[in-house]
């Protein structure tokens, strides 16, 4: 089965070779305008109640999780091994922030959404590509920290 590497960003200690499973929906843990952008995400997307709710989240870039871990109050950083079969979802989380952002100025979060959701990639001009990975489990190769 063809695998490829993908990082993680945790709070949980894990260790080389450990297997790891989604631990619960995050929906709780986002902003009033995030939850907003999520319910449409979870219509727009097959399955995307289930996809959303129980994938473990991750990405694709090692440059981007370790810019974005420090913002993340998680302890560690991993590098994970998954299985191309496991993946439910590959999206650049650019879109997610511009529909958060639409939402804010009080405009429609549909067309940002539908880009996340269709998997299409952020102009590189509008900055750094942010592809998270979301997957239904995972093996760690190693801890950065």
């Amino acid at each position: 089965m063809p695998t490829t590497t993908v990082y993680r960003y945790d709070s949980e200690y894990l260790t080389e070779g450990q297997q790891v499973h989604p631990r619960g929906d995050p929906f709780d843990t986002l902003t009033d305008d995030q939850k907003q952008v999520e319910r449409e995400i979870r219509a727009t997307l097959p399955n995307g109640e289930i996809v959303r709710s129980t994938s473990l989240y991750a990405w694709e870039d090692e440059a981007v999780a370790r810019r974005l871990w420090p913002h993340s109050k998680r302890k560690y950083l991993y590098e994970l091994e998954i299985e191309q079969s496991n993946i439910r979802l590959k999206a650049d989380l650019n879109f997610y922030s511009e529909a958060v952002d639409a939402i804010k100025e009080g405009r429609s979060p549909i067309p940002a959404v539908e880009k996340y959701c269709s998997g299409e990639s952020a102009d590189p001009s509008s900055g750094l590509r942010r592809i998270e990975i979301l997957v239904t489990e995972a093996k760690v190769i190693r801890r950065f920290a």
